[in-house]
């Protein structure tokens, strides 16, 4: 709310200095255009409030008197004399820009739109055009018009390139309208224009994970999460919260860089150590870095945290793919029946049966190995006996089982 308030404060200057100078030169005006400035909203309202009833027919009193109500949060008493400012003087393009602010402040986003809809860009004064383009695209995307939102402040943002509030609103409406690769480098572009938007920075790095989870292939996988890497990074560092932090390790998981994302994950886990979802990021990082076992100790450390709903099941299915690839079986189907994943139970229990057949037919197999190997030696002590003959009938044996063990065991 006091952000709005503060871009609409900054959106009338202009329109207050040309007051100041048509306005009745009345001691009400100059004390309220005093305090108005020196932002004491409610001296401000209450002198101005006795122009109008000295000035019935001067529409630039109600305007005053509005934006001085809208900055104190009187939002009911602001719309009627903005509403009234524009009655008595239709072509301020300033009246109704200030009436659609507060239209917006109270949630009213369509009749704001129709308010502003009519006005035309290119032929107001230079000084509103920015601040219109922002709160017309803010009517048209709360009432479902993401399109005419992308159009104005395309138009606008190419005429005041330096703006990052431009390419920031143009970043919510490609969202709105669904193309998350333009909402991305509006939003990376707004935070390149002023590295102290974080909500940019938070918006691009959201953004380039969304595109890395869905593209199609690896390269653009690796684009997309490498430059949401390199932001989050920045962000992180400039203000190192937890969600921050969290952010940028995601970034790197997903770019495939696991040390990277592994000590952003380990500085969010000093800041929240009772968060299971860092514990559940850190273990896929130690899986893909093949440290199985301290794996599993940050998904138990995640289960003694108590994670619910889709993390708690992602958890026990990250735990079932690491014992699997311990053939390690029997706790690959508990973690896989905790998560409730009946086609990997069924596969581990295929794959669990298949080993002990495998480890029986090895027992098997290295039990004919030793019984042709003792006949072997057999054959060698009777031959160094002189035994000959018996050396000759058991010497006949050993090609047929030699056979068959090559052809059992390979």
């Amino acid at each position: 709310m006091k952000s709005r308030v503060s871009r609409a404060a900054i959106a009338c200057t202009a329109a207050v200095i040309m007051l100041a100078t048509a306005a009745p030169a009345h001691a009400e005006w100059n004390k309220g255009l005093e305090a108005y400035k020196q932002k004491d909203w409610a001296t401000a309202a209450k002198e101005f409030e006795e122009v109008t009833k000295t000035n019935p027919d001067y529409a630039g009193g109600y305007y005053m008197l509005g934006v001085s109500q809208r900055a104190l949060g009187q939002l009911s008493p602001a719309i009627a004399n903005l509403r009234k400012a524009v009655d008595l003087d239709g072509s301020q393009a300033s009246y109704k820009i200030a009436l659609g602010q507060a239209l917006l402040q109270a949630d009213q986003y369509q009749n704001a739109y129709e308010l502003l809809k009519p006005l035309s860009l290119s032929s107001m004064e230079a000084s509103h055009r920015s601040s219109y383009a922002l709160l017309f695209a803010q009517a048209a995307t709360k009432t479902n018009r993401p399109s005419e939102a992308v159009s104005v402040l395309s138009t606008q943002a190419r005429a005041d390139s330096n703006n990052y509030r431009l390419q920031q609103a143009l970043g919510s409406a490609y969202t709105a309208a669904g193309d998350d690769a333009k909402a991305f480098e509006a939003f990376k572009k707004a935070y390149q224009l002023n590295p102290r938007d974080t909500t940019s920075a938070r918006n691009a790095v959201r953004a380039g994970l969304l595109l890395g989870r869905r593209s199609g292939s690896d390269s653009a996988k690796s684009n997309y999460y490498s430059q949401a890497g390199q932001i989050a990074d920045e962000l992180a560092k400039a203000s190192p919260t937890f969600d921050h932090q969290l952010l940028a390790g995601e970034a790197w998981l997903g770019a495939k860089q696991y040390q990277k994302a592994l000590q952003w994950f380990d500085s969010a886990k000093a800041k929240q150590s009772s968060n299971p979802l860092v514990y559940y990021y850190s273990a896929q990082c130690k899986t893909q870095m093949n440290q199985l076992n301290p794996a599993i100790a940050d998904l138990q450390q995640a289960l003694k945290n108590r994670p619910s709903g889709k993390l708690r099941t992602q958890i026990y299915n990250q735990g079932g793919y690491i014992y699997d690839k311990k053939k390690d079986y029997n706790n690959a189907i508990q973690w896989y029946s905790e998560a409730g994943n009946s086609k990997m139970v069924s596969e581990m229990q295929t794959k669990r049966d298949a080993a002990a057949q495998n480890v029986q037919a090895q027992q098997e197999c290295s039990e004919f190995k030793r019984r042709i190997d003792a006949l072997k030696l057999q054959v060698d002590e009777l031959e160094k006996l002189g035994d000959i003959e018996n050396a000759k009938l058991l010497q006949e044996q050993l090609p047929g089982l030699e056979k068959q063990y090559r052809e059992n065991c390979g």
